[in-house]
């Protein structure tokens, strides 16, 4: 017999909606039931993997009746690897409920913005996006896995062809399983960047931790290996980027995005610009052509070469670029007299930028503050570090730059009172 308040191994719930993390969820005896893979209107048959005092994960053992938008995933990885979440749903409607987490959570955090229309830009190609991507590889020669993480585990889902990747980076992941089953006699678990530049038709690779100017992965045929320079265009503008440093990963929203920020910097100032987090300059340089001065922050020495050489090769001299952590040079160079700016553009990695970087911004008092997040909790949390006195956010545009995942790209605008 189950214990009291105790949920059977085996149960039937449905699915009310989905959340954040990409987890259908629905009600069983009192408490919140989470499960992957499942669409709003499922009558699933689940099986309890994990039971708290408050909530029960679970999986799904059987569907009883497939709630609306329910369709074929089109991997066939898809329920093991950890890479997908959403593709047993429409795309729109997986747009829609982006949409609605993300409206869910600026009104429950910010009440003011419950005037503001929230909507989420769907991506016009849903599959084969990813010009970016990062790969695990275990083992060697014909006992070599090379793949993604399985779902909730440090497994690796063995893969030999992902439909979210552009068909260059395709190549690449094929290319790297040749290398670990053919060359590579290292069986140790490793990580792999890999990117590639759909307009040269290029690809590279960079071992993830590895010592400047490791040559892990050697010429494969007449494709490019480590350290490799990628050019994209992204608009009018052109940059060199590599495997190692960030760049957004969907080609074909990121220039949406660029056009985006560039967009809403319109009319906000002439003279200097402040863009944190300024990886390899996606949008220094579009605000290099409207400000008299930008000063971008970054904290890899690579993609901060990167940046400069990309600023000389677009004939910007007035783009200054500073190698070290955004909250360091906030605290020591950020409050000096000489840097006042009109606005500060921020694009942090998914943790966020942190209560140090938003207390110094709103000692630095910009007109305006765009904030381009991948994450609507670490977004929420340091948007609450802006003084509402001081501040109100005046915009809320989501973009879906990573489809059939939960993840999703929230451009913020907050203007001064």
């Amino acid at each position: 017999m189950n214990k009291p308040g105790k949920a059977p191994k085996t149960f039937e719930v449905t699915i009310e909606k989905l959340v954040y993390g990409g987890m259908g969820l629905g009600k069983h005896l009192g408490k919140v039931i989470f499960v992957p893979f499942s669409v709003p209107g499922d009558r699933l048959r689940v099986h309890r993997v994990e039971e708290k005092k408050t909530f029960i994960r679970a999986e799904i053992a059987q569907i009883l009746k497939p709630g609306d938008g329910r369709v074929a995933p089109a991997c066939p990885h898809f329920g093991k690897c950890g890479g997908c979440h959403l593709q047993q749903l429409e795309y729109l409607r997986q747009v829609e409920t982006k949409r609605r987490i993300l409206e869910e959570t600026m009104h429950h955090r910010f009440p003011e913005t419950r005037e503001l229309p929230i909507i989420m830009n769907a991506c016009m190609q849903p599959l084969g996006y990813r010009s970016r991507a990062r790969v695990q590889t275990r083992g060697t020669g014909e006992k070599a896995s090379v793949g993604f993480f399985r779902h909730r585990s440090h497994v690796v889902e063995d893969i030999d062809n992902c439909p979210l990747l552009r068909p260059s980076l395709n190549e690449a992941l094929s290319a790297l399983r040749q290398f670990k089953i053919k060359v590579d006699l290292d069986a140790s678990p490793q990580e792999m960047d890999m990117a590639c530049s759909h307009e040269e038709g290029t690809w590279a690779t960079a071992r993830v931790g590895a010592e400047p100017g490791y040559g892990g992965l050697p010429l494969l045929g007449t494709r490019r290996a480590e350290d490799v320079i990628l050019r994209r265009k992204v608009g009018c503008f052109h940059y060199s980027v590599t495997a190692s440093v960030f760049f957004q990963a969907n080609d074909f929203m990121v220039l949406e995005l660029a056009a985006l920020v560039h967009e809403l910097s319109a009319n906000k100032g002439r003279d200097s610009a402040l863009d944190l987090f300024s990886g390899v300059g996606l949008f220094s340089l579009p605000l290099a052509s409207q400000f008299a001065k930008i000063v971008a922050v970054e904290s890899s020495p690579e993609a901060c070469r990167l940046c400069a050489s990309n600023a000389s090769a677009a004939g910007f001299r007035n783009i200054q670029t500073v190698c070290t952590d955004a909250a360091a040079w906030m605290r020591s160079e950020g409050s000096a007299t000489s840097n006042k700016f009109d606005l500060i553009v921020l694009d942090p990695p998914r943790s966020g930028a942190g209560t140090d970087v938003m207390e110094q911004i709103n000692e630095l008092a910009p007109a305006t503050i765009i904030y381009v997040s991948c994450d609507p909790q670490t977004l929420s949390r340091d948007l609450a570090c802006i003084s509402s006195r001081a501040y109100r956010i005046d915009l809320v545009q989501g973009l879906d730059m990573f489809p059939q995942t939960f993840h999703f790209e929230t451009v913020v605008r907050l203007s001064r009172n």
